[in-house]
């Protein structure tokens, strides 16, 4: 390790020759591989990422063609509150609720050749039938706030849309990457133009 190395992970500050204790990220890898299961399977990771420092780095490695909905949900939860940066990397499939997941990290890799599958939930309702009404419009309405909160920025309102009337809508890495990347610029976009509005001083 040469000398700037050295410098570079201690922090070394040249102007005043002292040195500055710097923390250290700790990797933690995890896979989410096959068919996302019942919330109880994850409940190790969950603890993870609840207990994480701003300092830890966690990467999940994704292989799934989907899974059980709630779980992605609970997911989703978990890792916005996670205090450390959280990279999700495709090795394969990302399929349904495996692409909930994904969306809701930090970072983001894609292997080469990877494949990405988004389209609407599934489910078995019995019951009488006053009871199957009540729940269909309350899963169609759901469902339709689930879709547009997650894929906002991402998927398109026809896109969405499409989802809602059964359509699954498939796409490679390249396609992933530049979206994600028009998201970004979308959230960056809206940062600005809402700091600009609370730096304008009021007219007297």
């Amino acid at each position: 390790m040469n000398d700037n190395k050295i410098l570079e992970l201690f922090n070394f500050d040249r102007s005043n020759n002292q040195f500055q204790s710097k923390s250290l990220a700790h990797l933690h890898t995890y896979y989410l591989s096959g068919e996302i299961k019942s919330p109880e399977d994850y409940v190790e990771i969950f603890d993870l990422m609840r207990n994480a420092s701003e300092h830890d780095i966690i990467k999940i490695h994704i292989n799934s063609s989907g899974g059980q909905l709630f779980t992605a949900i609970q997911f989703m939860r978990v890792m916005a509150e996670c205090q450390a940066q959280i990279i999700c990397s495709v090795e394969g499939a990302c399929m349904s609720a495996a692409t909930m997941i994904f969306l809701s990290a930090n970072a983001f890799e894609i292997s080469e050749h990877s494949v990405f599958m988004f389209h609407n939930y599934s489910s078995i309702v019995m019951g009488k039938g006053g009871e199957l009404y009540d729940n269909i419009m309350h899963e169609r309405k759901w469902s339709e706030k689930i879709l547009k909160s997650i894929y906002k920025d991402f998927l398109s309102a026809e896109e969405i849309n499409s989802i809602l009337a059964n359509k699954d809508i498939w796409m490679d890495g390249e396609e992933v990457l530049k979206r994600l990347k028009n998201k970004q610029d979308s959230i960056n976009k809206k940062v600005k133009n809402s700091n600009g509005r609370k730096s304008r001083k009021p007219k007297e």
